[in-house]
This record gives C-alpha cells, sequence and structure tokens, in this order.
C-alpha cells in the first residue's frame, strides 16, 4: 500500500477511535438549542408529568410543551446530550424512566425500572462516562447508585447506597466530583470527590461549606469555569414568600478553607416572587447568563440574571398549572 495511503488511513482511524473514547471533559455536540425540561410534583393524573420550554431563551417563556410521562410526584431530571437521553424519576411511584428525545423536542420512552427500595427520591445527576445515575433520598439521608443504568428494566435495586450525614436534596455532578445540598438545619454543601469510588455504608464528604443565614437549601448548580455556585432557599415551607438565591463565587478556594460561607449575591424580597424555589439551572453562555428557577408554591418558572441581587423583579416569569420540582436546562 502506498505510504501516503498507510499514513492517511492510521490517521483517519485514529480520529474515528479517539472520538468514542469518553472523557469526562469531551464537548458537548454543537447544537444551538435551549430547552429547559420541568418534572412536576402533581400527583393528579389529570396533570401533565413533564413541561418543555422550547426555546428556554426566546423573547418569552410561554406555551411550553406538556408530556404524560406517568411518573407522578415526579422529582429529579436531567438531560445527557450525548445520547440524547432524559432521565427522570417518580418519588411516589419509585420509577426511574428514560426517554429519546426528537429533534423536535418531543419525547419517546426508551426504559423504565422501579426500585421499591428507593425511600424518598428528590434530585438526580448523571455520570455518562461510568453510565451511572445518582439520586438522593431525603427521608433515609441516603444517595443511591444505579451502575450501569442504561441496561436496568423492571425491578431492580440500586447497584450502591451511600448513607449521609444529613438529609440530601439536590445533587450537581462535575466531572467526577458530586455536590450534595443538606436539607433542614443543616444549611451546608458536600462535596464528594471522585464519587465513583465511594463505597457501600457511610461515607463523609471530602469538603463542605455552611451557607451563613441559610433556612433551607434546595436547589443546586455549578459551573467550573466559572468557579460559581448557585443554591436555593425555600425558607419555611409554609410561607410561599421568603424564598432566596444564593450566588457564591471563588467557589473552589471556599471549600478548602472550610466553614461559614457568606454568599456573594442574595436574590430575595416580595418583588422577586421566592417563596419555595426548590430547583434551579444556570444558562452560562457569555451573551445569555440567566438562572431558571422552579418556583414551586407560587406554581412558576421565574428567570433572572446572573447581576441581579437583592429584591429585583424577574427578568421573565412563565406561570404553570403544575408544581414544578426539578428542572434541567440543555443550553448549548
Amino acid at each position: 500500500m502506498n505510504r501516503h495511503i498507510l499514513s492517511a488511513f492510521f490517521l483517519i482511524s485514529a480520529i474515528l477511535f479517539s472520538g468514542c473514547t469518553k472523557d469526562d471533559n469531551e464537548p458537548l455536540p454543537q447544537s444551538t438549542v435551549s430547552r429547559l425540561y420541568v418534572s412536576n410534583a402533581d400527583t393528579d393524573a389529570s396533570v401533565m408529568s413533564t413541561v418543555i420550554f422550547d426555546p428556554a431563551d426566546g423573547a418569552t417563556l410561554d406555551n411550553p410543551d406538556k408530556f404524560d410521562t406517568k411518573l407522578p410526584d415526579g422529582n429529579g431530571i436531567v438531560f445527557d446530550a450525548y445520547s440524547g437521553t432524559v432521565f427522570q424519576v417518580s418519588r411516589q411511584a419509585k420509577n426511574i424512566r428514560t426517554f429519546t428525545v426528537k429533534t423536535d423536542g418531543s419525547l419517546t420512552q426508551k426504559a423504565s425500572f422501579i426500585d421499591d427500595a428507593l425511600t424518598s427520591a428528590r434530585e438526580i445527576a448523571f455520570d455518562r462516562v461510568r453510565k451511572t445515575l445518582y439520586v438522593a433520598s431525603n427521608s433515609d439521608s441516603a444517595l443511591y447508585v444505579y451502575v450501569g443504568v442504561d441496561t436496568i428494566a423492571g425491578s431492580a435495586r440500586a447497584t450502591k447506597k451511600l448513607k449521609l450525614s444529613g438529609q440530601p436534596w439536590g445533587i450537581h455532578l462535575q466531572d467526577d466530583n458530586l455536590f450534595v445540598v443538606m436539607d433542614q438545619g443543616r444549611v451546608e454543601v458536600q462535596l464528594f470527590e471522585k464519587a465513583s469510588s465511594l463505597q457501600v455504608g457511610t461515607v463523609a464528604p471530602t469538603k463542605k461549606i455552611t451557607i451563613a443565614g441559610a433556612m433551607r437549601l434546595h436547589g443546586i448548580t455549578y459551573s467550573s469555569a466559572r468557579d460559581a455556585l448557585i443554591l436555593t432557599d425555600i425558607g419555611a415551607a409554609a410561607s410561599n414568600s421568603d424564598g432566596a438565591i444564593y450566588i457564591i463565587t471563588g467557589v473552589a478556594a471556599k471549600f478548602t478553607a472550610g466553614g461559614p460561607v457568606t454568599p456573594t449575591t442574595i436574590i430575595s424580597g416580595a418583588a422577586t416572587g421566592l417563596g419555595n424555589p426548590v430547583d434551579v439551572a444556570w444558562d452560562t453562555r457569555i451573551d445569555k447568563d440567566l438562572i431558571y428557577v422552579a418556583e414551586k408554591a407560587n406554581k412558576r418558572i421565574l428567570v433572572f440574571k446572573f447581576l441581579d441581587k437583592n429584591n429585583v423583579t424577574p427578568f421573565r416569569t412563565a406561570t404553570l398549572s403544575s408544581s414544578p420540582e426539578a428542572i434541567y436546562l440543555d443550553a448549548r
């Protein structure tokens, strides 16, 4: 074989094989999509389990698509852009389902399994490299870990159950580092580095911080590129007007130092519409920089600008007929 042809063959082979290799830092598939996936906590069968705003970054935030994913008391929802798969969990049915997202944004069910030992599913996070799904369960202070989740069907048990010190709610996975929000009086964010190596039983975080002035933390999102963390505080559960958003910058150094952290920015007050903000997502694109909030008590999706602070009116608002519990933003 001609050596130039042979060299070209090996070069093409190398590109093909390297393209199939997964790593934590592989860039996202290119797209101009901005979709907000919303999981509803309603148990009434007449209420659609899932709402999708497409696009989520338009001039208005209205007319969402609604899908009956048959997951009553929907909680965590996450989208994997590499496989085009949505994962969603029902707290009531202890059911985890996956869906394929078609090019028009509609959902088609792929797989489903039930873990009747899953006590109180809240937020979820997906590790695409290791095909692992993490599920926070608050009432039994545990993380349920499903390795090889794409092959599980029918009745199942978690591959690992990790016992925590505190009641987990929001979770966020960045590479192999898992951030876990602790509900109730702990007002704490725990960081588990090399989360995939955690073993069954009681586990301790590598690092942790507490949030000064917080009441009950729920939602979390993080950007390593911006070194910033965004949290939501639902305040008193019975109140629909005392919620808050906390923005914390310079996060890496603060986790290393540990101890109480005062938020860099706080968004709260009557004008914000924050009552029970249960989850948060962040469009980090420089020309967007928008914070999306699932406002459960007032049945709304609220959008703020990253530079907002204090008692500010939302940049955009969508009023729902359902109770949003968890959100995930796919913005590329």
